[in-house]
């Protein structure tokens, strides 16, 4: 054999070792089928993952792959040989793509499986999300992550009182009642509940006793009270809400009604004990009482909106 031959019966040989392995089997390029059906829940900072079983006589196990859904880099897990895990140290309210891959003991990984995305979350990111719903006016939304987040803890008091509000906003009063309670019974770090329910039951035949209380609460511990979530709620809604109600309890309270007026209307002029004053913007009144009222009505047709 000449010395050309001889090389080249070398170089096929090694070859054929190359591909085939010392066993003289072929070597494993073959990957196994994608993992289908992954489903992932989110979790306060992590995310809950599980998918179907890729059935493979040499499967060695899965790789989880997350990403930022506004971009970044790429984090890959370590080898999993269950069919399920819980990705923490995740940030509550960003949102994260995952999907899954099979990997063979040969090292060959399948296709991705298809991504889903989750946004971790506990009491406080949701309700963070449910007021900014709220705020545009999206009530069902909001109404949802506010229950949402009663679901992580069940005495979340300003959860009770995203949705007090987001009732009352709707017209359930009933409903607003309760939840505004459970909010001041949870212990509520604002004023926020106790203005919702001076509103509440300001209406709520029976209850205009507690809605005085609430009125005073709030003027005693936030005399420059703001509602964070609409500027148009202030103190001096707090108190027009407070004359209101002062006014439907009878004349014996009369002159609180009229106390707060004359902080809201200064100069207003009413003296119930003076025919001579019950007028309000040019219009006068046979009685007391029926100016007093025109009063409250014009202070709030002054308010915004």
């Amino acid at each position: 054999m000449s010395t050309t031959a001889r090389r080249y019966s070398v170089c096929l040989f090694l070859a054929l070792i190359l591909a085939t392995g010392c066993s003289g089997t072929k070597a494993d390029t073959t990957p196994p089928d994608a993992p289908l059906s992954l489903l992932a829940t989110r979790g306060d900072g992590r995310a809950n993952l599980t998918w179907t079983t890729v059935t493979a006589d040499d499967l060695a196990g899965y790789y989880v792959y997350h990403r930022l859904e506004a971009g970044g880099s790429e984090i890959k897990s370590d080898l999993i040989t269950r069919t399920s895990t819980t990705v923490t140290g995740l940030e509550n309210g960003t949102t994260y793509i995952f999907y899954v891959t099979a990997v063979d003991e040969a090292g060959n990984e399948s296709s991705p499986s298809p991504e889903e995305t989750v946004t971790p979350s506990n009491e406080a990111s949701l309700t963070a999300e449910g007021w900014t719903a709220w705020e545009l006016g999206d009530y069902e939304t909001a109404r949802f992550l506010f229950n949402d987040a009663l679901n992580f803890d069940s005495d979340y008091a300003e959860a009770f009182n995203g949705l007090g509000w987001t009732a009352l906003r709707q017209g359930n009063l009933e409903t607003a009642s309760s939840r505004f309670d459970a909010a001041i019974s949870n212990r509520l770090t604002t004023q926020d509940a106790y203005v919702g329910g001076l509103a509440v039951y300001r209406d709520l035949p029976g209850y205009l006793a507690l809605a005085m209380t609430y009125g005073v609460t709030v003027l005693e511990n936030d005399p420059q009270y703001v509602f964070s979530h609409d500027t148009t709620i202030n103190v001096e809604v707090v108190r027009l809400m407070l004359a209101q109600v002062f006014f439907r309890l009878g004349e014996v309270f009369f002159s609180n009604a009229q106390e707060q007026m004359d902080i809201l209307v200064e100069e207003n002029g009413l003296d119930p004990a003076d025919p001579s004053t019950w007028s309000v913007e040019g219009t006068d009144y046979p009685n007391y009482a029926s100016a007093l009222l025109a009063l409250i009505q014009y202070a709030f047709s002054l308010l915004p909106g």
